[in-house]
Order: structure tokens, then C-alpha cells, then sequence
């Protein structure tokens, strides 16, 4: 869970804090948290996912970088941003982006894809997991994001959350030899095996 908790932020003073921050940061409740250090396994699947990706997407819409997505406030889900491990923006909101800001506020277009990589974890109860499966994907679909993927190399298997009806997410799991079926990216060819095997190349 993030720690180091700090004092009142709004979100562009966190933009600006962030700028200077030797560590990750995400927004909770208005106060600045450190995240933890990123899994290198999930670093190489995410880079690997990222250059897949740029075969069917042009590569300059295609974001590794940990960009602040603001998201709205939940009930039960205090976070002010996530910082995606990948996302595909549209041109629109590449555009907006280009040279002015390094966040995307909820103001903005949505990205057209978000996608997380679920870290180690023995059992569903833990936070990593509840927060990957849960709390963004309350969040992401409140913001209206169009598609949502859950990378969970734990259970070998990858969720892919589409809007319906611009409404709510519908969801479908596929494993091992399964290719992994997108809305919005038709024509990826590319299985679950192959992109879990991504992390060791």
C-alpha cells in the first residue's frame, strides 16, 4: 500500500509537487502517497506489451511513462489519480498533451486503452489484487475509459473490460493459447501465453 503521507494537496499542486518527487507518487484524499518500487517482471511485460502494441497503434500514442490519470473520488476508493503502467491515448488527447501538461486531469479525453499488471500476490484478498480488479476498475469506468485491461501473471490470465453502452464494464477473461480479443485493437494477434512470455525477454 502506498505510505509517506504528506500534507494537503489539490491536484495541481500535486502535478507540481510531483515534478520534484524523488519517488512515485499517487493523490489520496488530497494528501501526496509514495508508491512502491515497480516489479521488474511486470516492467519487462509492459515494455514488451508496449512494442506488440505498436504494430496495430501508431507508436507515439502508445505511454509507458507512469502519466497522473485523475479519476473521480469513490465511497469507498479515496485516490485522486492512478498512474496507469500503460496506456494508448487518443489523437486528440496526445495532442492536448504534447508540450503543455504531464497529467491527465478529468477535464480531458480519456485514454482509449488503460492497462495494469496485477502484482505477485498468494491470495485475492490481498490489496494489490482488490486494487487492480476493484478499486480501478470502479474508477476507470466511472471516467468513462473505453477499454481496461488486468494483466494478472499470478493467475495466467488477462481480463479485458470494455464500456457497454457507454454505461458499465462487461468483461471476459482468456488464458493460455487463447488470443486476447479487443474492441478497440481488432486486429492484435496475440495470445495470453505469448504476452505473460513477454516478461522474459
Amino acid at each position: 500500500m502506498p505510505s509517506g503521507q504528506s500534507r494537503s494537496f489539490t491536484f495541481s499542486e500535486y502535478l507540481a509537487h510531483g515534478a520534484s518527487a524523488q519517488q512515485r507518487q499517487e493523490l489520496t484524499r488530497n494528501a501526496t502517497a509514495d508508491l512502491p518500487s515497480e516489479n521488474s517482471d511486470n516492467i519487462a511485460l509492459t515494455l514488451g506489451l508496449a512494442k506488440r502494441l505498436k504494430q496495430v497503434v501508431d507508436g507515439r500514442l502508445i505511454c509507458t511513462r507512469r502519466v497522473p490519470l485523475q479519476v473521480p473520488v469513490l465511497p469507498d476508493v479515496s485516490q485522486t489519480n492512478r498512474c496507469p503502467d500503460l496506456m494508448v491515448f487518443t489523437p486528440k488527447l496526445a495532442a492536448q498533451l504534447s508540450g503543455k501538461q504531464d497529467a491527465i486531469a478529468l477535464e480531458m479525453p480519456n485514454p482509449a486503452l488503460v492497462v495494469e499488471v496485477v502484482d505477485p500476490y498468494s491470495t485475492p484478498v490481498e490489496d494489490n489484487y482488490r486494487c487492480d480488479y476493484i478499486e480501478k476498475r470502479q474508477q476507470y469506468e466511472q471516467r468513462r475509459i473505453p477499454e481496461y485491461w488486468v494483466v494478472d501473471p499470478t493467475a495466467g490470465e488477462v481480463t479485458v473490460l470494455a464500456l457497454h453502452m457507454q454505461d458499465s464494464y462487461q468483461g471476459r477473461a482468456f488464458r493460455g493459447q487463447q488470443r486476447i480479443c479487443s474492441a478497440g485493437f481488432p486486429t492484435l494477434k496475440l495470445t495470453v501465453a505469448e504476452l505473460l512470455g513477454l516478461s522474459d525477454q
